[in-house]
């Protein structure tokens, strides 16, 4: 152990006496974070120009004319999304966007109570069957939950201003699935709409009613990004018993089951220089290799350290810590600047919530992103000692790494998702936060895949380095 440490401390005198390890690492930096700038005040878009809301759903209803209730039991509820609804309404009219409030089903979450687009507060983790109901007193609406329909819970009291008389029944809607696919020139975000169905029974009504059968009926304005048809909800009554059909999504920005109009992931913007500078990270990988060789300087470190195993752990270790310590800093200083341009750019709430530092998922792209660059030039050792030669060195590695970022879109996107599995380059998939059906591959499988590749080149060059004079 006493030896490896004396070596360590001898390839960190070499490193940072060496005036081409801190003009690789301050360029690094310096293109990371000027090409961020740049960027993230170049941007813009339109996603908050889209509606803050949707109110899509199928409404079977009945007037009530100033306080009362509604009741009803969820038989069964069918499992088309994780966020269908199924539930009770109370609404100021059919027309979308309108005040209401509600209590509900859902597949996966659970009794939910909303209101107003903007306002949830959650049940029992118990989805159908299950008794719902809503009451009315003047502004106030009050949700209950039941599993007998005769013990009630309450879910929560809501405040809406509804006129005198409103529309209250019962609904179902399932929200559209975003779907990302890859394309030659990216990703491109396509809608698939999914139909909910639930039964209810013992559907009841309490308070002043005027002379009315049940309606039912679309509520449909379109939620953002969505074109074409909206599949059409339906009722099918037996005596007290409905069967409801429906789509869409009541809800707005603030419930869980609203889907953002924005695409971008905004902290993956924030790191995206460090794409460039990395081409310094890898220039000083090899560099640190190479430099000895050139320069005849490797003889005197063997002879310094004769065991070459402990010399390339000791080179591996300096490097892979100075250059994440550097990367880091970098990552940070990027994130932090762009976060001013990308908000300026049009990246604002509702479509793109403003992100932390210390968002566990933009820490993870921070702090991953830093791992990522020190594997790179990790690789890029093993490579220069391997090749020896600087110019065949750095190209090796810079068509490994960078030129499939640029050539496979262009060929086709089947190409591009192998691509950005299979080379170093998935790697950069631990800079993503948003979760999408077109990602290829996961941030921590991708990062595995670029740790493969260094741990190969590195065992690689220590059997090589036991082989080949120095």
């Amino acid at each position: 152990m006493k030896g490896f440490l004396h070596v360590l401390q001898g390839e960190w005198t070499k490193f940072r006496s060496v005036r081409s390890t801190t003009l690789c690492l301050l360029a690094a930096v310096g293109v990371s974070v000027l090409l961020e700038l740049l960027g993230s005040q170049a941007g813009s878009t339109d996603a908050n120009e889209q509606p803050r809301y949707s109110d899509q759903a199928y409404f079977v209803h009945t007037p009530l004319a100033g306080d009362g209730s509604v009741v009803a039991q969820v038989v069964s509820q069918q499992s088309s999304h994780e966020w269908a609804k199924a539930g009770l309404l109370v609404k100021a009219g059919v027309a979308p966007g309108t005040p209401y409030a509600a209590v509900m089903v859902t597949p996966e979450h659970g009794v939910r109570m909303e209101a107003m687009f903007d306002t949830e507060l959650s049940g029992p983790a118990d989805g159908a069957p299950r008794w719902l109901k809503l009451t009315r007193t003047g502004s106030s609406i009050t949700g209950y939950e039941s599993a007998d329909g005769a013990d009630w819970r309450e879910v929560g009291t809501v405040t809406v201003a509804l006129p005198q008389s409103v529309e209250v029944g019962l609904f179902v809607a399932s929200p559209p699935l975003y779907v990302s696919t890859r394309t030659g020139s990216g990703t491109s975000v396509g809608i698939r709409n999914t139909v909910g169905a639930a039964i209810f029974d013992n559907v009841g009504v309490t308070g002043a009613q005027p002379a009315r059968d049940w309606i039912g009926e679309n509520i449909s304005a379109l939620p953002s990004k969505q074109t074409g048809g909206i599949p059409t909800g339906d009722l099918k009554r037996t005596d007290d018993t409905f069967t409801v059909t429906g789509s869409g999504d009541i809800s707005g920005y603030g419930i869980a089951s609203w889907h953002s109009p924005g695409d971008d992931d905004v902290v993956l913007l924030s790191l995206f220089g460090v794409r460039v500078g990395m081409i310094a990270v890898i220039a000083l990988g090899v560099l640190s290799m190479t430099a000895e060789y050139r320069t005849g300087l490797i003889r005197t470190t063997f002879a310094t350290g004769p065991r070459r195993g402990q010399v390339l752990a000791a080179k591996a270790v300096v490097l892979g810590g100075a250059v994440f310590v550097t990367g880091l800093v970098a990552c940070v200083a990027s994130f932090l600047l762009a976060q001013p341009g990308l908000h300026s750019g049009g990246y604002n709430p509702p479509a793109y919530p403003h992100v932390s530092l210390l968002d566990s998922e933009s820490l993870r792209a921070v702090v991953g992103t830093a791992a990522f660059l020190a594997l790179v030039a990790l690789f890029s050792l093993g490579v220069a000692v391997l090749r020896r030669r600087t110019v065949g060195a750095i190209v090796f590695v810079i068509a490994l790494i960078v030129v499939p970022q640029i050539v496979a879109p262009v060929i086709s996107p089947e190409a591009d998702v192998w691509m950005s599995r299979l080379t170093p380059i998935a790697g950069l998939a631990i800079q993503q936060t948003v979760d999408r059906a077109g990602q290829v591959i996961g941030p921590w499988a991708g990062l595995g895949v670029l740790c493969g590749y260094a741990v190969v080149a590195l065992g690689l060059a220590r059997w090589q380095l036991g082989r080949r004079d120095a």
